[in-house]
C-alpha cells in the first residue's frame, strides 16, 4: 500500500493534506458566512469539533476496523441511534418544520448524522461476511436481512422527524454498498424503480413536498416564496463571476440567501471566491475520492472493502450531492457541503468515517509488510497470515463489486461535470447577474425575473 499518489509518498499522506487543505478554506468560509451572526464564535466552534474530529481519527486507528466492527458493539450503537431518533422525535428541538436536533447545552446533536455511519459500519459486518461465505447478496436472507431490516427502521425514523432528504440519503447509501457487494441486476432494477414511485408518492402526499418539487424544476414560479431560497443561491453563484468579490465581501450571506452557513455555504463560497475558486474547491475533493478510491480498490479483506466504499460514498457522494443541490441539479434537501459548512455533529462523524478508512489502509498496510516477511520469521513470531482462499474461490465475484464501485464512483464524477457546466454558464453571464442583483430592493425580494431567469438557470 505504499504505493506514491501524484505529490504524496502514499494515500494516507494525501488524505490528512487535503483534509488540512479543506478545514483552512472550511473555517475561512464558515466566518465570513456568519458575520451577520457573531462569525468568531462559529469559527471557534468550528474549530472545536474539528479538534474531536482529530480525536476520534486517532482513537479508531488505534483500535482498529476490525474490532469496531463486532458483532455485539454494533448492535448497541444501532440501539442506542434508534433511542436518540426517538429523543428527538418527541423531545428534540424544531427547527423550520423539523426536529432533528437534541440540544445539549449550546451544543446539538443530529441522530441522523451518526446513523448513517453505524449503518454504513452494519453494513460491511454483514455483507461483509456473506462474501466471504460465498452467499449471494439479497435483500431478504440470512444476515442481509438484518442489513435491509436495520435500514429501513432507521429510515423511517429519519422520515418521520420530518426529513425526506437524509432519509433518502441513508437508503441510497445503503443501498450503494449493496450493490457493490454483488446484488443481482434484477433487484436493483426493482428497488430503483419501487424507489421512483415511492418518491413520487411522498411527495405528492405533502404540499410541502409536492411545492419544492415544483420549486426544483423551475424557481423562478414562485421567486419570492418557495423558490426564493433557490432563486438567491444561483443569483450568488452568477455574481461572483471568474474570480469572485473576495473573503467577506459577498453580499448573499446579509439576509439574502438563506441557511448560508450551512446547507448553503458553498453558494457563499462561489460568490466570494468565483469560478476558478470553486473549480479549485472541486479539485480538492476529486483528489480525496481518489485517495478514497486507492484505498478501497486496494483493500483485500472484504468488511474492509465494503467499509471504504461506504465511507467513500458518505463522504464524497454526500459533498457532491451539495454542490449539485445548491446549483440546482439536485432538489433541496438537508445536506451539508462537508468541511466548507458549519455542522458540527456532520464534521465530527465525517471524520470518525475517515479515520475508519484510515485504520482499513493502516490493517491492510500491516499485512502487506506481514506478507513480505519470510516463512521462517513468520513462524518464529507465531504469526497468522490471513488467508487469500476467498480470494481464489470466488475471485470473479469480487472483482465485479470492485468493477460496481469503480461504475458507481464514475456517476460522481458525472455530478461533478455538471456542476462545472453550471458554473461555466453562471460565470459566463456575471456581468448581466450583477445587474439583475442590483435591481434588488432593501428587502431583498424584489428583483426582475427575466434578467435573472434568462442568465442563471442551471
Amino acid at each position: 500500500m505504499k504505493k506514491r499518489f501524484l505529490l504524496w509518498d502514499n494515500p494516507r499522506q494525501a488524505i490528512f493534506t487535503l483534509m488540512a487543505v479543506l478545514l483552512l478554506l472550511g473555517g475561512i468560509n464558515v466566518f465570513s458566512a456568519s458575520l451577520y451572526d457573531n462569525g468568531l464564535s462559529y469559527l471557534l466552534r468550528y474549530y472545536l469539533c474539528a479538534v474531536l474530529g482529530f480525536v476520534g481519527i486517532y482513537f479508531i486507528r488505534k483500535i482498529g476496523y476490525k474490532r469496531l466492527l463486532n458483532k455485539r458493539f454494533l448492535w448497541i450503537c444501532y440501539c442506542i441511534v434508534l433511542v436518540m431518533l426517538v429523543v428527538v422525535h418527541f423531545w428534540g428541538a424544531a427547527n423550520k418544520g423539523a426536529t432533528r436536533w437534541i440540544y445539549i447545552g449550546s451544543f446539538s446533536i443530529q441522530p441522523s448524522e451518526i446513523a448513517k455511519l453505524v449503518l454504513i459500519m452494519l453494513s460491511a459486518r454483514f455483507l461483509g461476511n456473506a462474501m466471504k461465505l460465498g452467499e449471494k447478496i439479497s435483500l431478504y436472507k440470512g444476515e442481509c436481512l438484518l442489513v435491509t431490516m436495520a435500514t429501513g427502521i432507521a429510515a423511517f425514523g429519519v422520515l418521520v422527524q420530518p426529513d425526506l432528504g437524509t432519509a433518502a440519503i441513508i437508503a441510497a447509501l445503503v443501498m450503494g454498498m449493496f450493490i457493490v457487494a454483488g446484488l443481482p441486476a434484477r433487484w436493483i432494477t426493482t428497488i430503483v424503480g419501487v424507489g421512483a414511485v415511492g418518491a413520487v408518492l411522498l411527495s405528492i402526499s405533502s404540499e410541502y413536498r409536492l411545492q419544492r418539487l415544483h420549486v426544483w424544476f423551475d424557481p423562478w414560479l414562485d421567486p419570492q416564496g418557495k423558490g426564493y431560497q433557490m432563486v438567491q443561491s444561483l443569483l450568488a453563484i452568477g455574481s461572483g463571476g471568474l474570480t469572485g468579490t473576495n473573503w467577506g465581501h459577498g453580499a448573499a450571506k446579509f439576509a439574502y440567501l438563506p441557511e448560508a452557513h450551512t446547507d448553503f455555504a458553498f453558494a457563499v463560497f462561489c460568490q466570494e471566491n468565483g469560478f476558478f475558486g470553486a473549480l479549485i474547491l472541486l479539485l480538492v475533493f476529486c483528489l480525496l475520492g481518489v485517495a478514497f478510491y486507492k484505498i478501497t480498490i486496494s483493500t483485500r479483506d472484504q468488511k474492509g472493502f465494503l467499509l471504504a466504499a461506504g465511507v467513500t460514498f458518505l463522504i464524497i457522494g454526500q459533498a457532491f450531492a451539495n454542490m449539485a443541490m445548491v446549483c440546482g441539479i439536485f432538489p433541496v434537501i438537508g445536506v451539508p457541503l462537508i468541511f466548507i459548512s458549519y455542522g458540527g455533529s456532520s464534521m465530527i462523524i465525517s471524520m470518525a468515517a475517515i479515520g475508519l478508512l484510515l485504520s482499513v489502509y493502516d490493517e491492510e498496510e500491516k499485512q502487506q509488510l506481514l506478507d513480505a516477511e519470510p516463512p521462517e520469521k513468520r513462524r518464529n513470531d507465531l504469526r497468522v497470515v490471513g488467508s487469500r482462499r476467498w480470494q481464489q474461490e470466488a475471485l470473479l465475484p469480487f472483482l465485479d463489486s470492485k468493477r460496481r464501485f469503480t461504475a458507481l464512483c464514475i456517476c460522481m464524477v458525472v455530478i461533478v461535470a455538471r456542476c462545472v457546466f453550471t458554473f461555466n454558464l453562471a460565470a459566463g453571464s456575471a456581468g448581466r447577474q450583477a445587474q439583475a442583483a442590483d435591481e434588488i430592493t432593501a428587502d431583498g425580494r424584489v428583483y426582475t425575473r427575466h434578467s435573472a431567469r434568462t442568465h442563471c438557470g442551471p
